[in-house]
């Protein structure tokens, strides 16, 4: 029998305390969930389960995944974003995330904030 090690070390939860928030936790080596990040939405307007299938796609580009959902049917806009330098004083990497639906200039829709280096 071969024993394969589940490579699922990020997850995600609703921030109880801001609405439109969820908390990018990661699974410590005794296997407790600690939060290292937060996806916060900038855009009140988007539905709360479209906002929900985005940090699920980060989640899954976290843990090293590309079976992504497609989103480009629901949002009929595309997604941009721009990976702030990292603060070396916090650690801290940022991503703020654009929504451009094809007029105007782009509308910024979330950020993402997370320990060390978002490499997905």
């Amino acid at each position: 029998m071969q024993v394969t090690e589940n490579k699922t070390n990020f997850t995600y939860r609703p921030n109880p305390v801001l609405q439109g928030s969820y908390l990018i936790c990661k699974k410590t080596e005794k296997g407790d969930l600690q939060p290292v990040g937060d996806y916060t939405l900038l855009d009140r307007n988007e539905n709360a389960a479209l906002t929900e299938k985005k940090v699920m796609n980060l989640i899954t580009l976290l843990n090293g995944g590309s079976d992504l959902v497609p989103l480009g049917e629901e949002t009929r806009s595309r997604l941009l974003f721009h990976r702030k330098p990292r603060d070396p004083d916090s650690g801290r990497s940022e991503v703020v995330f654009y929504a451009y639906t094809g007029e105007g200039v782009s509308r910024e829709n979330a950020i993402l904030t997370i320990e060390g280096e978002f490499n997905a």
